[in-house]
């Protein structure tokens, strides 16, 4: 009966369409399923029983749980196999005995490739709407239900979160979701003066300042009527335009800058900030009515930080995103590259990885990201990141050369922290980008 039952367990296990592999304390491969068979070029006979670290490698998400004794979730990660490179997504569950002793991991493991064919056919209003909100944790898919509930309804939305963690990728998607008809239209409120920025919101009639068009113009609520107004930066608006705003919202309807006719308008503003409007409005510099005609439905954005399970895929998309833009044809990230940026806490969020990753694409020389080509925004570590010189010995005079250089990666890594890439930071110290990517490369030796 025990073999019948194990016979019949195995049938399962051997019909699902992904891999699974279970390991035993010692690293010993105990199952392998049909998909594995496929997926490695080899069969279950061949390799029950022997080491998974002669077959995967032991730098592995599945050596790596026996290692550390804890799970993972839709991580994803290349391998070297016997029948080549194997780029994968994987799940991971360490095995305990009754007493809480570990025995053993097991992991299920699809085919990245097959993975992105899957969700091409799958293909819904939702996962279009979110198609650039990259990640699986727990924070991101609650907020993005929050956002499929709320979309339709025509209420203002105000988005919260650090600087860098794509509050406007949000916006968009809670327009793409609303079924409103009309443009999605943007304004930075931190991007223009109080001048400008009235007449762009409001709009203005001919004549009405030196240089205004013979037309005049309609401003940007005019422009997006029926549809959605997003202002980013809403934290940075003057105390006259925030009671302007405050009117527009309240009626419905805009006066042109110069103009004593008003215009009905149908908008759905959605704003963002990353500043303490209730600090601000404790300071009078924010209007406690325009706040709560504002904070209707509040969306707390999370960091990037605290969702770190979500860095493999991002740095999977700004890959696949930068190859085309880079020319680069690379497949992947190594788990040592993965890791490190699973450790660091990345004050930029979204937009300071990404330009992360295109660095160490500018750097990389084969197809895969590695733990040599990364070069961080934080001091302490492009510090070793950049230790191609020697340090002089106590009471030592460096070499006029060696005083070049470090003078030299010195200036070189306070720009790259300031910069968002290696073209505008070659472009800043005055040399061609080609020559900037071969310093990089020589001080990381």
């Amino acid at each position: 009966d025990h073999e019948k039952d194990e016979k019949k367990l195995m049938a399962v296990i051997d019909s699902v369409d992904e891999g699974v592999i279970a390991i035993d304390g010692n690293y010993g491969i105990t199952i392998f399923n049909n998909y594995c068979e496929e997926l490695f070029g080899c069969s279950k006979e061949s390799v029950l029983g022997t080491d998974i670290r002669n077959l995967i490698g032991s730098e592995t998400l599945l050596a790596g749980m026996i290692e550390r004794g804890t799970d993972y979730d839709h991580l994803e990660a290349v391998m070297e196999s016997v029948s080549g490179q194997i780029s994968y997504v994987s799940t991971g569950r360490v095995i305990r005995d009754d007493n809480g002793i570990m025995i053993g991991a097991v992991a299920s493991i699809k085919d990245t490739n097959k993975v992105r064919e899957l969700a091409s056919i799958i293909s819904t209003e939702e996962e279009s709407a979110f198609k650039e909100i990259i990640g699986n944790s727990r924070s991101l898919e609650q907020i993005k239900k929050t956002i499929c509930t709320v979309a339709r309804s025509n209420s203002t939305v105000m988005l919260r979160g650090e600087s860098g963690t794509g509050k406007e990728l949000f916006a968009r998607a809670i327009h793409e979701l609303s079924g409103r008809k009309g443009a999605y239209v943007t304004l930075n409120c931190a991007a223009l003066p109080e001048s400008l920025l009235e007449s762009e919101l409001f709009g203005y009639e001919k004549g009405s300042f030196t240089g205004a068009s013979a037309t005049g113009r309609a401003g940007l609520f005019s422009e997006a009527s029926g549809g959605t107004l997003f202002l980013d930066e809403i934290g940075e608006l003057t105390p006259v335009i925030q009671a302007k705003l405050l009117r527009v919202l309240q009626e419905g309807r805009v006066r042109r800058v110069g103009g004593n006719r008003e215009e009905a308008v149908d908008v759905r503003v959605v704003v963002a900030t990353n500043r303490n409007l209730e600090d601000m409005m404790q300071k009078k510099l924010f209007r406690e009515d325009l706040y709560y005609r504002l904070n209707v439905i509040p969306i707390a954005i999370p960091s990037l930080a605290s969702r770190r399970e979500d860095i493999p895929l991002l740095v999977h998309f700004f890959i696949q995103k930068l190859n085309r833009r880079l020319n680069r044809s690379i497949i992947g990230a190594r788990q040592d590259f993965i890791s490190y940026l699973m450790q660091q806490e990345w004050p930029g969020n979204i937009r300071q990885i990404q330009n992360t990753v295109e660095r160490a694409m500018n750097l990389c020389e084969g197809d895969l990201l590695t733990l040599r080509d990364l070069y961080l925004d934080t001091p302490t570590v492009n510090a070793s990141a950049m230790a191609g010189w020697r340090t002089p010995a106590e009471g030592e005079v460096p070499t006029l050369r060696e005083a070049v250089e470090q003078c030299e990666q010195e200036v070189i890594r306070k720009v790259m922290q300031t910069e968002k890439s290696c073209r505008s930071a070659a472009k800043r110290l005055g040399v061609s980008h080609t020559t900037l990517l071969n310093k990089l490369k020589r001080y990381r030796q």
